[in-house]
């Protein structure tokens, strides 16, 4: 019984004082403004890729959010691309990054 406790109470604790920076929430003041560099867009591969707009990434060595250039990657079969963006909170701006969202196939004969 002792031992089931020590090992129920070890558990607890090492989730309550688990490294948490990988899910923390990197907070700025303000938002910060993509660079003004006008770059062209590198010519699409094929008709199989997407463009991936130039978006913010945030450099846990830095310690500030980098501006990544636009990309063509290929399709994701059965989903579609999100753009990132600027999520406001009480403290401060909180990127949100791009991601693959999947498709909704199935059809309905009323709005949603």
């Amino acid at each position: 019984m002792k031992r089931k406790l020590l090992i129920l109470i070890a558990a607890i604790a090492m989730i309550a004082f688990r490294n948490t920076e990988a899910n923390a929430q990197v907070v700025v003041p303000e938002k910060p403004v993509p660079p003004n560099v006008q770059m062209q867009t590198p010519p699409k591969p094929s008709s199989a890729h997407v463009l991936i707009p130039g978006h913010w990434v945030w450099s846990r060595k830095q310690k500030v959010y980098l501006w990544v250039v636009s990309t063509w990657i290929p399709e994701k079969e059965g989903h579609k691309w999100v753009s990132g963006y600027w999520k406001e909170l009480p403290k401060g701006w909180k990127w949100v990054p791009g991601h693959w969202e999947k498709i909704d196939k199935r059809r309905y004969f009323f709005k949603l």
